[in-house]
Order: structure tokens, then C-alpha cells, then sequence
């Protein structure tokens, strides 16, 4: 089944998602190679002189450029890809019907979130989280992108995607399950170039 996201305020944020999910089993709810997110730059808890909020990433990961349409693979499930129609317009599908959902998205608007911030796309399965994924705006891609969640002292790098250039935004996914994690809230939190938190979006679950 193919979930198309509405438009839904999210904590503090008022991003929203126009993307499209495609969740199998799982529910869909929004708040915008395969390697999974984190395994390589997982985000540690507030140091010492940080203020609150700010995150220090241990290796982190590298912002991930692809063309067009190109689908990505977040796991064997789910592809990512990324459209130059519209405003921060993205697709998360099945690998089957990629295709048939980038063309459904070309006439879609996209996330069309505000400058300097993240919209916030939920797959959950049983009220855990399955996969996290979400748009980013900002003049250059975010330093960081990462996700704590409700309980832990620290928090994992999410793998941040965009088009070739200086498009201005992008996307962000991080896949729970290639962690074994099963969790029900999270913050997101997004740090630019200059080491400043531009935005934080919480999910709770209802």
C-alpha cells in the first residue's frame, strides 16, 4: 500500500510532508547505496561546554549526492529517491513500485517546508519506529542531521541526501531496524555548516 503523507504540524516545527510511503504492514503518519544511517557516525550525547542541545558526532556521514530520481536503497524494503519537480519533493517506496511513485510525485508540490528547516516522515510497526526519513532547507547542506531517542544519552547521524549542486534542500533517512533498536519517541535535530541547531522536531507516539 502506498501512503501519500498530509499536511501535519509537528511539535515545535511546522514542517510538513508530501511524500510518499510506502509501508507494507507498517502505518504511515508525517510530521518531509545501501549503508545504514548511524553504522558509520553514530552521534554521542552532549559534551562538556556544548549547550543544550548541541550533539558532537563521532565520524559522522558524508552527505550523499545523487541524481535525479535515482533510487537509493535504505534497506531491501524501501528505496529514496529525490525530485527536482516541485519543493523539496521526495519519494520513499517499495522497490517495485519506484518507478510507478516518481511519476505519481512529479505532480505533487513537495514538503514546500520554511528556510532553515526539516519536515518529519514516521513508518511504525506496533507503535515502534521502523524508519525515519525527512527533508532538509537550507542554503548549504546540514553539517549533521541526528536522532536521539526518549531515554538514550546520546543519538545516531542520519544519512543526509541531495541533488548534485547547491539545490538548497534535500533529504535525510535513518533506518532503526539495522540498529535492532525498537523505540516509540525521538528527537530530530538539525545543526548547518556553522555548528548552529537550525531546526528540532520531537515524535511522540498518540
Amino acid at each position: 500500500m502506498v501512503y501519500v503523507s498530509r499536511r501535519a504540524a509537528v511539535a515545535v516545527a511546522t514542517a510538513t510532508a508530501a511524500t510518499l510511503l510506502l509501508a507494507g504492514a507498517a502505518t504511515a503518519t508525517a510530521s518531509g547505496d545501501h549503508a545504514p544511517a548511524g553504522k558509520r557516525g553514530q552521534v554521542s550525547g552532549q559534551a562538556s561546554g556544548q549547550a543544550s542541545g548541541e550533539v558532537s558526532v563521532r565520524g559522522g556521514l558524508e552527505v550523499r549526492v545523487v541524481k535525479p530520481y535515482q533510487p537509493l536503497e535504505i534497506n531491501e524494503e524501501t528505496r529514496l529517491g529525490l525530485l527536482p519537480q516541485g519543493r523539496q519533493n521526495y519519494v520513499v517506496s517499495h522497490p517495485d513500485s519506484f518507478a510507478k511513485n516518481v511519476e505519481y510525485a512529479k505532480g505533487l508540490v513537495g514538503d514546500d517546508i520554511r528556510p532553515r528547516s526539516m519536515s518529519l516522515g514516521v513508518q511504525s510497526e506496533n507503535g515502534e519506529v521502523t524508519l525515519i526519513t525527512g527533508a532538509w532547507r537550507l542554503t548549504e547542506a546540514p553539517r549533521e542531521i541526528s536522532v536521539r531517542f526518549e531515554g538514550d544519552n546520546f543519538g545516531y547521524a542520519a544519512q543526509i541526501v541531495q541533488l548534485p549542486g547547491k539545490p538548497g534542500w534535500g533529504a535525510y533517512y535513518f533506518d532503526p531496524k539495522a540498529w535492532g533498536l525498537e523505540k516509540k519517541a525521538f528527537t530530530v535535530e538539525g545543526v548547518d555548516r556553522k555548528g548552529k541547531v537550525f531546526d528540532t522536531l520531537e515524535h511522540r507516539p498518540w
